[in-house]
Protein backbone atom coordinates (compact mmCIF):
# COMPACT_ATOMS: atom_id res chain seq x y z
CA UNK A 1 0.00 0.00 0.00
CA UNK A 2 1.33 3.40 -1.18
CA UNK A 3 1.35 6.37 0.91
CA UNK A 4 2.31 10.03 0.50
CA UNK A 5 3.66 11.92 3.01
CA UNK A 6 4.81 15.51 3.28
CA UNK A 7 7.85 16.44 5.23
CA UNK A 8 8.55 20.07 5.81
CA UNK A 9 12.18 20.99 6.97
CA UNK A 10 13.23 24.04 9.32
CA UNK A 11 13.66 26.03 6.49
CA UNK A 12 10.26 26.12 5.10
CA UNK A 13 11.17 23.54 2.34
CA UNK A 14 8.84 20.60 2.27
CA UNK A 15 9.68 17.26 0.48
CA UNK A 16 6.94 14.60 -0.54
CA UNK A 17 7.85 10.90 0.27
CA UNK A 18 6.11 7.93 -0.46
CA UNK A 19 6.41 4.60 1.48
CA UNK A 20 5.55 1.05 0.32
CA UNK A 21 6.68 -1.91 2.01
CA UNK A 22 9.37 -4.18 0.68
CA UNK A 23 9.62 -7.04 3.19
CA UNK A 24 8.83 -8.43 6.75
CA UNK A 25 11.12 -11.07 8.02
CA UNK A 26 10.57 -12.69 11.33
CA UNK A 27 14.04 -13.38 13.33
CA UNK A 28 13.75 -16.20 15.74
CA UNK A 29 14.89 -16.21 19.10
CA UNK A 30 18.25 -17.20 20.37
CA UNK A 31 19.97 -17.08 24.29
CA UNK A 32 20.61 -13.44 23.47
CA UNK A 33 18.01 -11.85 21.75
CA UNK A 34 14.44 -11.97 21.37
CA UNK A 35 11.90 -12.84 18.03
CA UNK A 36 11.72 -9.85 15.91
CA UNK A 37 9.40 -8.76 12.90
CA UNK A 38 11.71 -6.48 10.71
CA UNK A 39 9.29 -4.42 8.40
CA UNK A 40 11.59 -3.42 5.64
CA UNK A 41 10.23 -0.35 3.63
CA UNK A 42 11.26 1.98 0.39
CA UNK A 43 11.50 5.59 0.62
CA UNK A 44 11.09 7.73 -2.84
CA UNK A 45 10.70 11.39 -2.88
CA UNK A 46 10.51 10.97 -6.66
CA UNK A 47 14.07 10.99 -7.86
CA UNK A 48 15.92 8.43 -5.46
CA UNK A 49 15.13 5.69 -3.22
CA UNK A 50 16.41 4.94 0.38
CA UNK A 51 15.50 2.19 2.46
CA UNK A 52 14.58 1.92 6.37
CA UNK A 53 13.69 -0.75 8.84
CA UNK A 54 11.35 -0.74 11.85
CA UNK A 55 11.42 -3.50 14.22
CA UNK A 56 9.08 -4.81 16.64
CA UNK A 57 9.76 -7.47 19.28
CA UNK A 58 7.42 -10.70 18.43
CA UNK A 59 5.50 -9.90 21.50
CA UNK A 60 5.04 -6.35 20.44
CA UNK A 61 3.63 -7.81 16.76
CA UNK A 62 1.87 -10.37 19.10
CA UNK A 63 -0.25 -8.28 21.42
CA UNK A 64 -0.88 -5.55 18.46
CA UNK A 65 -2.54 -7.89 16.66
CA UNK A 66 -4.25 -9.35 19.57
CA UNK A 67 -6.14 -6.01 19.90
CA UNK A 68 -7.41 -6.62 16.15
CA UNK A 69 -4.57 -3.68 15.24
CA UNK A 70 -2.15 -4.38 11.96
CA UNK A 71 2.10 -4.52 13.32
CA UNK A 72 2.68 -3.53 9.95
CA UNK A 73 0.28 -0.44 10.25
CA UNK A 74 1.71 0.25 13.63
CA UNK A 75 5.61 0.17 11.90
CA UNK A 76 4.56 2.43 9.39
CA UNK A 77 3.18 5.16 11.28
CA UNK A 78 6.02 5.24 13.47
CA UNK A 79 8.29 6.34 10.13
CA UNK A 80 5.78 8.07 9.24
CA UNK A 81 5.77 10.51 12.10
CA UNK A 82 9.74 10.14 11.90
CA UNK A 83 10.02 11.80 8.22
CA UNK A 84 6.84 14.45 9.40
CA UNK A 85 9.30 15.82 12.31
CA UNK A 86 11.85 16.29 9.87
CA UNK A 87 13.96 13.50 9.39
CA UNK A 88 15.60 13.69 5.92
CA UNK A 89 15.87 9.36 5.01
CA UNK A 90 18.62 10.45 2.13
CA UNK A 91 20.98 11.20 5.15
CA UNK A 92 21.70 7.94 6.94
CA UNK A 93 19.34 5.03 6.78
CA UNK A 94 16.66 4.83 9.55
CA UNK A 95 16.02 1.78 12.05
CA UNK A 96 13.81 2.06 14.49
CA UNK A 97 13.38 0.06 17.39
CA UNK A 98 9.39 0.08 18.41
CA UNK A 99 9.52 -0.21 22.75
CA UNK A 100 7.04 -2.73 23.81
CA UNK A 101 4.87 0.01 25.78
CA UNK A 102 4.71 2.04 22.81
CA UNK A 103 3.15 -0.85 20.71
CA UNK A 104 0.93 -1.53 23.82
CA UNK A 105 -0.52 1.94 23.69
CA UNK A 106 -0.94 1.19 20.06
CA UNK A 107 -2.90 -1.75 20.33
CA UNK A 108 -5.26 -0.18 22.97
CA UNK A 109 -5.99 3.38 20.83
CA UNK A 110 -4.73 2.55 17.58
CA UNK A 111 -2.34 5.33 16.92
CA UNK A 112 1.26 7.30 18.75
CA UNK A 113 -0.93 10.67 19.16
CA UNK A 114 0.93 11.20 22.50
CA UNK A 115 3.70 9.62 22.69
CA UNK A 116 6.92 11.62 22.22
CA UNK A 117 8.09 10.07 18.12
CA UNK A 118 10.81 7.44 18.22
CA UNK A 119 14.01 8.54 16.99
CA UNK A 120 17.24 6.32 15.78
Amino acid sequence: MRQTIMRCGHEGICMEYSIDIENVEREVADQHHNAKVVYTFTISNGFAKTHADVVLTEASAAIIEQKGKDPQTAAKIVLERLLRQGRDPFESQIFLNVPFGHAEYFARYGSYETLPTLTE
